[in-house]
């Protein structure tokens, strides 16, 4: 029986990063994953570039990828030659993808991974820019789930009936599933209603005080009483 692509890949690691290794890419259980899962045909994009590519290649998708690394992609190329594997329907997007997205001609996706650069904000404006276009029940992957800016979003998305959080593979990967089209709500208070907030910017000293007066002056009878003061004693908000 023919070994999987990811079996082979973690038997005889390529070296496809500037580093020299392997490290850095999707853990082999989100590979195998993919083979599982991706059909022929499907439309899929990552940002960020490695095994995963030659895994989406591998399986028929027809696949956009945005790196900043042209090395990285010349690499993949390589690799994918000596295995037989087709890069015919794949296209490599060379530059950083907060440059590279708002600059992509939009399509219907089938699965986006994002697994590009890890530190607040680019996971969340990779999320912004292509979960419009992916269709819905399609597939949302992030990697490197345990890192700040990725967890945040994936707190956000388990909040949100428009997405489902369905587990992970591997120790850091998350896979997420989209159920509507929903863009997040204009929310010009910042907190999706009265409980979302954090003071940790203020000294520990100052942090109870700024909650208790937020709870209180941000319910209707709070709101009122500010509405009566500001009438009959409008010098105290001067």
């Amino acid at each position: 029986m023919e070994r999987s692509l990811a079996a082979q890949f973690k038997a005889e690691p390529p070296s496809l990063h500037a580093t020299g290794a392997v490290c850095g890419g999707l853990h082999w259980a989100a590979l195998e994953w993919l083979e599982q899962t991706v059909q022929p045909g499907w439309a899929t994009l990552e940002t960020g570039a490695g095994l995963s590519t030659l895994v989406l290649a591998a399986r028929g998708a027809d696949h956009e990828t945005v790196t900043p690394s042209q090395d990285e992609a010349d690499r993949i190329r390589s690799e994918a030659d000596r295995r037989g594997i087709s890069l015919d329907h794949v296209r490599f997007r060379i530059g950083s993808s907060h440059e590279e997205l708002p600059r992509w001609e939009p399509r219907s996706l089938d699965l986006v991974l994002l697994d590009g650069a890890h530190g607040f904000p680019y996971p969340i404006l990779d999320w912004w820019f292509l979960a419009p276009h992916l269709k819905t029940n399609g597939y949302l992957l992030l990697d490197d789930a345990y890192m700040s800016a990725v967890a945040r979003l994936v707190e956000y998305l388990r909040s949100r009936p428009a997405w489902r959080v369905e587990g992970t593979v591997g120790y850091r990967t998350v896979i997420v599933r989209k159920l509507t089209d929903e863009l997040p709500p204009f929310d010009s208070l910042g907190e999706e209603g009265v409980g979302r907030v954090s003071f940790a910017y203020l000294p520990p000293h100052k942090r109870a005080v700024a909650w208790v007066r937020h709870r209180v002056f941000s319910t209707r009878p709070g709101l009122a009483i500010v509405r009566g003061v500001r009438k009959h004693a409008p010098f105290l908000f001067r």
